[in-house]
């Protein structure tokens, strides 16, 4: 998401803000009031400063909240909107702005432990490669005959650039990552790929139905057709294959057919079991409290998801650390050898 120009806001702040959105929501203040009273508050940041005076002047414009917060800055993301604009749609904002509370304070978590896990591999990696790449320059630039070899000048270059080659894979790596993440939104294909990586699909998974869930329940309880519901719901789940399932599955609720049809022929997008307790469901006129339990379960399962992701996202860079050490350790000890060799070698 682009800064354009602020201060960007961390998960932790978001989590924050929505969390603070939510209570004047369930209060039933009006927004201009809520964001009159948030800009009051010490110590809010240019970046919050920057939305809520921009939702006041949407507001104002006659422009819904969820357009008013898209359009007010660079911070907030397409998919922070739909989730707004949906539970606004369907009178539930509180819930569009505590859904994106959790989120956020579960992304806050996540970061902290991964960083926390990562500072000493980040630590050996500052300190393995400059004394192996010292080391194998010292070996190589030894000559028993006092001749002149490699000088230590372009031992400080080779460490710069090893420095610099581990520096442009974290960056393309991460780079990477948040151009799928966003491609995924829309592509069924992204998503499906970035949904087979072991750890971080699992919590994908598990937060895009989350969302669909709740999101879909909010326009049930608000009376919106089915169709309207279903694709409205994939819409803001984030999830390129639900989206496009929903999509479809919107045609043929509107054709006449089941909610449990259109489920059930979208098997790589809805899991089995989801699909089965909405089929029952919706046979006994209980979809808003499946929804709701559905909803319940998956933010256990992003929970418990990401805690894994913050586990092993540490230990999965300490042994690419390590194998990234274990090769310098290797080129330092053949330059030793053939310094050993021609120590061996030279005739006195």
């Amino acid at each position: 998401m682009a800064s354009l120009g602020m201060s960007g806001l961390s998960a932790k702040v978001k989590s924050q803000m929505y969390s603070s959105l939510e209570k004047y929501a369930r209060s039933a203040m009006g927004m201009e009031k809520a964001c009159e009273s948030l800009l009051q508050q010490p110590r809010v940041s240019r970046a919050e400063r920057t939305i809520y005076e921009g939702m006041l002047v949407g507001l104002s414009a006659g422009k819904s909240i969820g357009e008013s917060m898209g359009r007010a800055s660079g911070e907030i993301s397409a998919l922070e909107g739909e989730v707004i604009s949906a539970a606004e749609e369907g009178g539930m904002l509180e819930k569009g702005f505590g859904h994106l509370a959790e989120y956020f304070r579960r992304v806050d978590r996540t970061r902290r432990r991964i960083l926390k896990g990562l500072t000493y591999p980040i630590v050996l990696v500052h300190i393995a490669v400059p004394a192996t790449t010292l080391a194998a320059t010292a070996f190589r630039s030894f000559s028993p005959d006092g001749a002149s070899t490699t000088g230590y000048g372009s031992a400080f270059e080779e460490m710069g650039k090893n420095m610099l080659i581990a520096y442009a894979i974290i960056a393309v790596i991460f780079l990477l990552a948040r151009f799928l993440a966003r491609a995924a939104r829309s592509s069924a294909t992204v998503d499906a790929f970035l949904n087979g990586i072991p750890l971080i699909g699992k919590a994908r998974k598990a937060t895009a139905m989350e969302r669909f869930s709740q999101v879909f329940e909010i326009f049930l309880l608000a009376g919106k057709k089915m169709s309207d519901s279903l694709s409205g719901a994939g819409t803001a789940s984030g999830s390129g294959l639900i989206r496009r399932a929903s999509l479809r599955g919107a045609k043929i609720v509107a054709g006449g057919e089941s909610l449990a049809t259109a489920l059930y022929s979208a098997r790589s997008a809805f899991p089995n079991d989801f699909a089965r307790g909405m089929d029952s469901a919706e046979h006994s006129g209980q979809l808003d409290r499946e929804l709701a339990e559905w909803g319940q379960f998956y933010s256990e399962s992003a929970r418990d998801a990401m805690e894994q992701v913050a586990e092993w996202t540490p230990k999965l860079f300490y042994w690419g650390i390590l194998v990234l050490v274990a090769v310098l350790i290797i080129r330092a000890g053949l330059a030793y050898r053939d310094l050993l060799q021609n120590l061996i070698n030279f005739s006195f």
